[in-house]
């Protein structure tokens, strides 16, 4: 029996239908804000509204910095309030409601999304004009509406969206997730409703006049087992199987944070993808404080200017910085550790020289995991789980946890130095929510200051350098028990943490002290 909580407002229907409405009903104000606002006319400032325009304040500093703030307490809360996802599980509900595309059933399109962001980030600077984000909202907004549409459940959140990629990867960090309280009820269950969903009808009179009224209680929206889930990081915490189970067996739990990472495999190789993305942006981020260690990144790319141009060099940067080099970090200290055990015993059961023998490519053999299975029994189709680590991606992905405590820290970082810089703004934009006679009214005529920062610099500062500090150790910490738990050389995969920590910390050095 495990202890939990299942507060009844969280059973509401009318409780979710007001939050969610409200974070969507929010959404929508903020596009109209930022709707059409480029520049500021007749004033020749590039990008004049990037703080003061409310809506760019709130989107990209209050809710892309501040979801990483919650994530260490709070897991995958957001998912359960995100409109985005909310309009797409609706609209699915009256759509056509096709299965997702088999080969996309995994976390490839989550990392290539994130990538095109960054691309977009990059090359066209999104974040510093107004229009520019309103734009971005609703693409985003017509890829929920046209995901849901054609594909059932939430396909939005399982199988595009990089905010939940990156959820999923940080949110087993997070000192709660849901549970059952009694495992023999769940056994017992015929009617499975946390999976199904259910149906009940009230019969509502007035006199001669009879109404009945449908209340439906909808199942997980990402076809999860709560039961038997196979890795927390896919819950959305939209509990919905919470208010599917008519035992009242569902409950969120405390757990030990951290722990998860090595007591639970991330199964799926897509996630290591996923993860490089990741890690890309956060290298981008920390290398343009440090422009020696830029300078070195950029190396392998600098042949591209020349003969492309200025514009074609900075993609391939992005491109090279964001995924490809992150991606080879990854899988490297993998590659070493099944290299050698294939060259120590060129004669034994699964090595190199038996896959040639068996007309296997070495790139299959190092890459496709030795033994599969399935990722729910029901047969979803997602991507198949790795049950033992025998390849190189096998082995990449059972080591993944070790370098997210250090991925999550070094964003944390971000997000602490952004917000307090940037939430001032929040005060003008209330006034003014366009930005425009803010901007106005602070930079040309100077009638009222800028705004300061939260706390002070100091503080920040050793805020900063205890969470990189702490994301170093935790990972270092991480890798030890997996490599534990698979039985492998740590060295390799201490080396890859400790090379990550390195380029981190070395441009918080130059960005802050």
């Amino acid at each position: 029996m495990n202890r939990g909580i299942a507060p009844q407002v969280l059973k509401s229907s009318l409780f979710w239908t007001i939050v969610r409405g409200g974070f969507l009903a929010g959404m929508v104000w903020s596009v109209s804000v930022l709707w059409g606002h480029w520049n500021i006319p007749d004033l020749d400032t590039a990008d004049p509204l990037m703080y003061t325009n409310l809506g760019n304040t709130l989107f990209w500093v209050v809710w892309m910095m501040g979801l990483v703030l919650l994530v260490p307490a709070t897991g995958r809360a957001w998912c359960a309030v995100c409109p985005l996802g909310a309009m797409n599980e609706i609209v699915s509900r009256w759509g056509l409601a096709k299965p997702f595309p088999g080969f996309l059933r995994n976390d490839y399109l989550k990392a290539v999304f994130l990538l095109v962001t960054l691309v977009l980030l990059g090359l066209f600077r999104i974040h510093h004009y107004p229009a520019a984000t309103a734009l971005f909202l609703v693409s985003w907004m017509g890829i929920a509406l046209v995901a849901g549409i054609l594909f059932s459940g939430r396909s939005l959140c399982s199988y595009m969206c990089p905010v939940g990629g990156m959820l999923n990867l940080y949110s087993r960090t997070a000192p709660v997730g849901i549970t059952i309280r009694d495992l023999d009820k769940c056994e017992k269950c015929e009617n499975r409703e946390c999976v199904k969903g259910s149906e009940r009808w009230v019969q509502l009179a007035l006199g001669r006049l009879r109404s009945a009224i449908r209340f439906r209680a909808y199942p997980c929206p990402v076809n999860l087992k709560v039961w038997d889930m196979k890795g927390s990081g896919r819950c959305l915490l939209c509990l919905n199987c919470m208010r599917a189970c008519p035992f009242d067996n569902v409950q969120i739990s405390a757990r030990a944070p951290i722990a998860t990472l090595w007591r639970e495999r991330f199964p799926r190789f897509s996630e290591v993808a996923m993860g490089a993305a990741l890690m890309g942006f956060l290298l981008l981020s920390y290398s343009r404080f440090w422009p020696g260690f830029e300078s070195a990144l950029a190396f392998p790319v600098t042949f591209v200017s020349p003969i492309f141009g200025p514009g074609a060099a900075r993609l391939a940067y992005i491109v090279w910085v964001g995924f490809i080099l992150p991606m080879l970090l990854l899988i490297a200290p993998s590659v070493v550790v099944i290299s050698g055990g294939v060259l120590s015993h060129p004669g034994s059961q699964g090595s190199l020289g038996a896959a040639w023998e068996k007309g296997i490519s070495p790139v299959k053999f190092w890459l496709g995991p030795t033994t599969r299975g399935t990722l729910n029994d029901d047969g979803d189709g997602d991507e198949r789980i790795i049950t033992q680590a025998g390849s190189v991606g096998g082995l990449a992905a059972a080591f993944l946890p070790s370098i997210v405590p250090l991925l999550l820290a070094a964003h944390l970082v971000l997000a602490v130095i952004k917000v307090n810089a940037k939430a001032g703004y929040l005060a003008l934009g209330v006034a003014d929510p366009t930005g425009i006679q803010s901007y106005l009214a602070v930079e040309e005529l100077g009638l009222y200051p800028r705004p300061g920062l939260l706390f002070p610099m100091g503080t920040a500062k050793g805020v900063a350098a205890f969470l990189m500090a702490g994301g170093i150790l935790l990972s270092f910490l991480t890798v030890t028990r997996i490599a534990r738990r698979e039985d492998v050389p740590l060295l390799p995969f201490a080396l890859l943490v400790a090379v990550a920590g390195i380029c981190f910390t070395g441009g918080l050095v130059k960005w802050l002290f």
